[in-house]
């Protein structure tokens, strides 16, 4: 065994009379597993033990003199020229107090990580005298494992706060973003702007290409975002089609309209699905901070009402918002808020307006006008609430109110002596959606003992324009199983009229009043409208005329053949007691029927489509 100032030419490290022998301390430092490595205040090699020698690749001869910074340290954190030489110890750092993980290369090249301790010895009274020892130990499993495990943290971090389809944040991320120092430091300075944004008729991309090409349009959207926005701004899906920006420098409306406009672009530039060439559209609704005292979901929430009116107001545009907008927005708030009151209270009544058949002067039946009874502002029209009720979701709720009222009133006009009247029932996209509608229909009708022969369902050829083709075919073929009439309503608004009529299983269509008022004084008018008519007898198709109220338009439409007439010149709409006195006060009519004078049409009570001769 050798002596111990044999293994540490620099000089013993204990006793000669220890009272462990020199050839069992010898045997220790050479059979640990743990690397032992002494140097010099100057970090200059004294002794190594074997586990070290194992560890680095190195024989202690070969490295004993010469400084560890050169020769152990990996190149990218290697010391050279005047620094390495210059090395000192400082023996108040914190080295000494903890233990430090490094990464070092052996003596081949290859990298490995240790975990190391330093101790000062203390052999003299001057800083020559003072050694360090350090201890090493191979740790480069754990590292790995460690690195592993960060890893899968991190990607666990990052789906936790990214959309997994396109990348982008998700709403945990957007909400983490809101609370962040830099939003609220641009609030303050009011430099903050928000872009909400929804791609216009996606149902009808996922419907009719499918929904591969729904996702190949959502990363498409994704893709133009991140084209747009820069690095201090967020962008981020936050469902379904809908996306949003939060532009941390957009200090004035201009600059975040161009900004808008800008990812407008974006989103339009042409993508290849498969064999064709879309373009995408989108709408955007925008807001900018205007107090110090705004915040993040603030803006959202105004960018989204923003969005609203930008769809509205025919798509592919962008809405910024204002102030007038945002009272526009509570008033329509308070109204849902006083209609789903309305709901639970029945606040709703239905009015009765009367068709007449021209050649038999005969009052034939009544279109069903829904009316809301409003404790504070009266007798509401469908046009002052339609609107906030679709926007809400509100409108099949309404219209199944609508269909028991206007069923209960026709049993209570047959109760009162006229048997043989029909009703019209006018139905929203909503309730044509429903699945259980038909079945619902058929329970009331059957209930009240109601032929369904005797029910007219009334839809808006906008519907047809909005919804699917195949969905509103569907509805319709339904419906005409039960035995109800079908009837096209507002006919001549739309741009596809007479591919409407030809296309679906319509028993009738109703000519829109906007046609009719201008029988008198359009001779272009007066030939499309004798044309229709014609053509609807040759496909055994209905007509009623509506919002007629001169005697000038009744006599075109007698000399036109229109089977039917309504409007304010025969009736106004009437509660259902006041409809019944009507009826036996007018009945029968005198024939030809003629009105005695022109009526002043009441103004307040036509509203948007839907209102139907309100």
């Amino acid at each position: 065994m050798a002596k111990m100032d044999q293994i540490c030419p620099a000089g013993p490290l204990m006793p000669d009379d220890a009272d462990i022998s020199s050839s069992v301390f010898a045997l220790i430092v050479n059979q640990i597993r743990e690397g032992i490595c002494l140097q010099d205040i100057h970090g200059r090699i004294e002794w190594i033990n074997p586990a070290c020698e194992e560890m680095f690749g190195w024989r202690r001869h070969e490295i004993v003199g010469r400084r560890a910074l050169e020769i152990v340290t990996p190149p990218g954190r290697r010391k050279l020229g005047t620094d390495a030489h210059e090395f000192t110890y400082d023996f108040s750092s914190t080295i000494f107090d903890r233990i430090v993980v490094q990464e070092f290369q052996r003596r081949n090249g290859s990298r490995f990580w240790l975990q190391q301790s330093f101790a000062v010895l203390d052999l003299g009274p001057s800083e020559d005298q003072k050694k360090v020892v350090i201890t090493c130990q191979d740790v480069t499993a754990q590292v790995k494992i460690d690195r592993k495990f960060k890893q899968i943290h991190d990607n666990l971090e990052y789906a936790a706060y990214h959309d997994d389809l396109t990348g982008l944040a998700n709403r945990k991320k957007l909400g983490t973003f809101l609370e962040s120092d830099q939003v609220a430091q641009a609030i303050r300075n009011g430099t903050i702007g928000v872009l909400q944004i929804d791609i216009d008729k996606f149902k009808d991309i996922n419907d009719n290409l499918g929904h591969a090409a729904g996702d190949a349009t959502l990363r498409h959207v994704s893709a133009a975002l991140r084209q747009s926005c820069p690095p201090e701004n967020l962008a981020c899906r936050t469902g379904g089609d809908e996306f949003l920006m939060i532009c941390l420098t957009s200090g004035t409306p201009e600059v975040l309209q161009e900004n808008a406009e800008g990812l407008l672009a974006a989103i339009s530039t042409p993508m290849r699905w498969k064999d064709q060439e879309l373009r995408i559209g989108a709408s955007i609704g925008a807001s900018l901070a205007t107090s110090p005292d705004d915040t993040g979901e603030e803006l959202i929430l105004r960018a989204d009402k923003a969005l609203y009116t930008a769809k509205r107001g025919g798509r592919g545009h962008v809405a910024l918002y204002t102030d007038a907008m945002g009272q526009k927005y509570r008033a329509q708030m308070k109204t849902v808020r006083e209609l789903k009151n309305a709901i639970a209270d029945e606040q709703f009544e239905i009015h009765l307006q009367p068709q007449l058949h021209l050649s038999s002067a005969a009052v034939t039946g009544c279109e069903a006008l829904i009316r809301w009874n409003h404790p504070e502002r009266g007798l509401l029209n469908p046009g002052q609430f339609l609107p906030a009720a679709e926007a809400a979701g509100l409108a099949s709720d309404i219209d199944y109110i609508s269909m028991n009222l206007a069923l209960d009133a026709l049993v209570e006009l047959r109760q009162g002596g006229f048997p043989d009247l029909c009703m019209s029932i006018n139905v929203s996209s909503a309730i044509l959606g429903d699945v259980n509608y038909p079945g619902l229909l058929d329970w009331a009708l059957q209930s009240r003992d109601i032929d369904p022969g005797s029910i007219c369902i009334e839809i808006l050829e906008t519907t047809i324009l909005e919804g699917g083709d195949l969905e509103i075919a569907t509805a319709i073929e339904r419906l005409k199983h039960l035995g109800v009439h079908i009837a096209l309503d507002d006919f001549g608004t739309g741009y596809a009229g007479l591919a409407h009529m030809s296309s679906f299983d319509v028993d009738a269509i109703k000519l829109d009043r906007s046609m009719i008022s201008r029988l008198a004084n359009d001779p272009r008018t007066r030939m499309v409208v004798r044309s229709i008519i014609r053509l609807c007898d040759l496909l055994d198709i209905n007509v009623v005329a509506e919002g007629v109220e001169t005697a000038e338009q009744l006599e075109i439409l007698r000399r036109a053949k229109c089977p039917l007439i309504q409007g304010f010149g025969l009736a106004r709409p009437m509660p259902v007691a006041t409809t019944l006195d009507w009826f036996k006060s007018s009945t029968p009519l005198a024939a030809p029927v003629s009105f005695a004078a022109t009526p002043k049409a009441d103004i307040s009570q036509i509203g948007s489509p839907r209102t139907n001769q309100a």
